[in-house]
């Protein structure tokens, strides 16, 4: 008799708990940036070498870059963190979002940056890659994401700013409502010593795109190298047997 007196009183708590718990979670829930999102070159901070303080060996390295040469897009490769989200104007980005991962897509630029948010530990070794290796978590509705082991094949921007693979890279992104529009911010802080006296902090800004679509992936990179092999070829068959003529070449 007395456990069926206790049932109700059980299950009631077990309701209040459950209640309590749902409240708790929807008030600690972060922020949904799913969808697309164009960038506001107007509205970016720009990262101009002789505003920073560079190091000698950052400063030679500025010196001696060359775009056809060192710049990796020339090649086809990544644009890399966190060029990719300083460089993407015109062109959107989409933001794939789950409770355990966000997921960062730059349209033309084929870059795909994936931030994880489940608790997980870096891996062990970690190897230097273009997108490097990014653990999120949420200090209220603000996502700081840490991103390291960056691949010094990389630069921070067009101009062949450098970076080493020590480089650290942290982000604060949140939004915010103006004038009936949704924005995105991007607060980005670099902190590189072998490069830079001082961290560097850039923002960049990005408003919601309703409507918008991405592109089919085409990689603009993919078709100017088709299109300089095409003429490479064409230009071979032209000249081919007049140049090779005097070298003992065969037809």
């Amino acid at each position: 008799m007395p456990n069926i007196r206790l049932r109700p009183i059980c299950a009631g708590l077990a309701l209040v708990a459950l209640w309590l718990a749902t409240v708790s979670v929807r008030a600690a829930a972060p922020v949904d940036f799913s969808g697309i999102w164009v960038p506001v070159a107007a509205a970016r901070d720009p990262l101009a070498p002789a505003t920073l303080r560079m190091t000698d060996r950052a400063k030679t390295a500025l010196a001696a870059f060359d775009p056809r040469r060192f710049d990796s897009t020339r090649f086809c490769m990544p644009y890399g963190t966190p060029r990719n989200t300083l460089s993407t104007a015109p062109y959107p980005i989409e933001i794939l979002q789950r409770p355990e991962r966000l997921t960062l897509i730059f349209d033309r630029l084929g870059d795909v940056r994936r931030i994880f948010l489940d608790g997980r530990a870096r891996p062990n070794p970690l190897w230097p890659t273009w997108f490097g290796h990014s653990l999120g978590h949420w200090e209220g509705k603000t996502l700081v994401i840490e991103t390291v082991a960056l691949t010094k094949e990389s630069i921070l921007n067009d101009g062949g700013l450098p970076h080493s693979e020590d480089m650290r890279v942290v982000e604060h992104l949140s939004q915010s409502t103006r004038d009936g529009t949704q924005w995105l911010s991007d607060e980005i802080t670099i902190t590189d010593p072998t490069m830079y006296e001082e961290p560097i902090k850039v923002t960049q800004r990005f408003r919601r795109a309703e409507g918008a679509q991405m592109s089919e992936g085409s990689v603009l990179c993919l078709v100017d190298q088709w299109r300089e092999d095409l003429e490479r070829r064409n230009q071979t068959l032209v000249e081919g047997p007049q140049s090779g003529a005097g070298k003992g070449a065969q037809p």
